[in-house]
């Protein structure tokens, strides 16, 4: 089941028409998900600007659903915030049709979805975490390069300053992470660094 949570009408038309979820539910805000009987694991796509909840409300929504937290001023703090209370994803509540499908399809698929600049924070929070030289096993599983840019990876490096530190093409960077993210199972780079430091 897919809910919007807005008062505008507009946005929530817009969703609605971006996302083909013209059978969608539409709630008024987070207490009233939280008196309805929504099946769990309901996928609900919440408009911060009109989020006047308290923290129970937010923390009982984001245990019971999947809620994707829309800002129309989206903050790194906020969207930190919004991923510590359990939230799957955080992006611009007026994000354009493609890039809300993108976070839309990313969250159905069990995944979550942040920006650029919360992803790099996020890497470089857990990246810090993995240690140096304590643990190589992992390196074992790496070549040198793939190493290098694990290394990268840590501090919160985009792939562009990955290639620039490296002196490599972006496309070789992208390759390498490829490569890294089959031999450990995972999506993506935070996944990456949550596995290699055990989170």
């Amino acid at each position: 089941m897919v809910i919007l949570i807005t008062a505008s009408s507009a946005l929530a038309d817009g969703w609605a028409d971006s996302l083909q979820l013209q059978d969608a539910v539409r709630l008024p805000d987070l207490a009233a998900l939280n008196r309805s009987s929504v099946p769990a694991d309901s996928l609900v796509l919440l408009d911060l600007a009109g989020a006047v909840a308290g923290e129970q409300d937010i923390l009982y929504a984001c245990r019971h659903c999947r809620v994707l937290a829309l800002s129309s001023l989206p903050q790194d703090e906020e969207g930190l915030r919004w991923l510590q209370w359990g939230a799957v994803a955080y992006a611009h509540a007026m994000s354009t049709p493609d890039l809300l499908l993108q976070v839309f399809d990313t969250v159905q698929a069990g995944g979550t979805w942040v920006g650029r600049s919360i992803m790099q924070q996020l890497c470089a929070r857990f990246g810090r975490q993995l240690p140096a030289a304590a643990a190589p096993d992992w390196r074992t599983r790496l070549s040198e390069r793939e190493q290098d840019v694990v290394a990268a990876l840590r501090e919160g490096r985009a792939n562009k300053d990955i290639a620039r530190l490296l002196e490599i093409s972006e496309r070789t960077v992208k390759a390498h992470l490829t490569s890294v993210f089959q031999k450990f199972g995972v999506e993506d780079r935070l996944q990456l660094l949550l596995k290699l430091t055990g989170h």
